[in-house]
């Protein structure tokens, strides 16, 4: 008889065990394509971390390498600022995304009328940041505040100014509205007109200690002000220690940060003896650790149920196969070699698998999802494909052979006259 037709009325008739594999296939093979969707959603939200986490470093004067002088304001550093031109070289950088660069300044701010907008009742100035590109604050980056209303500063505003929506409201301002700024009357210190070009609202509280220290931290934050650096240089016409102190630069990939930075230390028209590197990564580091070892979780997982697994599978072929001694001696007896003997039980494993796997992968479509959210995953994002299908079709067959090889061994490495006088 064919070892097909064998293979086939055998697992036909020891129905039983056809199926208890085919449970425990079906089982696996589930798990393992819901894993393996679940490890795609990881790497994907992985790659969408790298580029959304806010990733940057801050250059910054180095004071401890630069003097000290007086003046009727008291003691400022003579440490060189970063110029423009600096911060268009550091910009121009491959992977940086986006800079800020801000000098700042506590300006008084007036309406058309000559009102101050202060919010308090003495009248305390602003704090005021001149910006190159508003949207890349810290303040904003972070997530404390949100612009909304109006537009952000960019390079090309040279006369722009951003308020808190606080500040707008009690005012009376709206967007387009003209206002002067000027930082103390008694020096003959300039009056600088800007136009109200957006309004943040404050989204962090001030108190809350993930919010980092900051320069401006006297002022509430709706006293709060973002100029165009235009602006700002031009209020502070009279102070000589007045420039731009640190610069923001935020890369496209969080993962690339240290590159990114070495790329900007080799630009050698920089003295690097007067600025200081500090890269800004924590939120990256500490979310890019916690997607790592929810990785890693869910690869030890696939592992485990799939060794296991084999260790069943193994285990039931060989109580099978042993059950079987009379039948496996009298086909060897007859004629019949060994590796056909071997092929037929496994044809007989293969044709369980070949109902078992399609069946798990649709299976695996409903199951994965709901699995996914116990990884903190949304079910719309995990999701089973032919290629992992593919992929466990392959390496299971193998590794069900395998297990077929390894459970006829004691079998079958006896002789045909051996294996009948044990069944006598």
């Amino acid at each position: 008889m064919n070892l097909g037709i064998r293979a086939v009325l055998h697992t036909a008739r020891k129905w039983k065990k056809t199926l208890l594999v085919f449970c425990l296939l079906l089982a696996i093979t589930t798990l393992v394509l819901s894993g393996l969707a679940i490890a795609d959603a990881q790497e994907e939200q992985a790659e969408e971390v790298r580029g959304t986490t806010g990733a940057s470093f801050t250059v910054e004067r180095n004071l401890s390498t630069g003097g000290w002088a007086n003046d009727s304001d008291g003691t400022y550093s003579t440490q060189e600022l970063i110029t423009k031109d600096m911060i268009q070289k550091i910009a121009s950088v491959e992977g940086i995304t986006g800079y800020d660069a801000s000098n700042g300044g506590v300006p008084t701010l007036y309406d058309e009328e000559g009102n101050n907008l202060s919010l308090s009742p003495d009248g305390f100035a602003y704090y005021a940041y001149g910006a190159y590109n508003s949207e890349f604050n810290s303040l904003f980056v972070s997530g404390r505040f949100e612009l909304v209303e109006g537009s952000h500063i960019t390079e090309d505003v040279t006369d722009g100014v951003i308020l808190s929506r606080e500040s707008v409201e009690k005012n009376g301002l709206k967007i387009g509205d003209k206002i002067t700024g000027i930082i103390n009357p008694e020096y003959n210190d300039p009056e600088v007109e800007m136009e109200l070009i957006g309004v943040f609202d404050i989204v962090a509280d001030k108190d809350d200690t993930i919010n980092m220290y900051d320069a401006s931290t006297y002022w509430d934050y709706n006293q709060y002000a973002f100029c165009s650096n235009s602006v700002m240089e031009a209020l502070a016409v009279n102070y000589s220690d007045d420039g731009i102190e640190r610069g923001f630069f935020y890369v496209e990939d969080a993962a690339q940060l240290d590159n990114v930075i070495k790329n900007v230390q080799h630009i050698d028209s920089i003295n690097w003896d007067n600025f200081i590197i500090t890269a800004n990564d924590e939120v990256y580091q500490n979310i890019s650790s916690a997607l790592s070892d929810t990785g890693t979780l869910i690869t030890t997982l696939i592992v485990v149920i799939t060794a296991v697994s084999m260790v069943l599978i193994i285990l039931i072929l060989s109580m099978s196969i042993r059950s079987r001694k009379r039948e496996t001696g009298i086909l060897l007896a007859v004629g019949i070699a060994k590796p056909a003997v071997i092929l037929q039980y496994v044809l007989e494993t293969l044709l369980i698998a070949v109902v078992a796997f399609p069946l798990a992968y649709l299976s695996s479509k409903q199951v994965a999802g709901a699995l996914g959210t116990l990884f903190g995953k949304a079910a719309e994002n995990v999701i089973v494909t032919p290629e992992h299908f593919m992929l466990v079709a392959i390496v299971g067959g193998i590794l069900l052979v395998a297990a077929v090889l390894v459970s006829s061994i004691s079998t079958l490495r006896l002789k045909p006259k051996q294996i009948l006088s044990q069944m006598e």
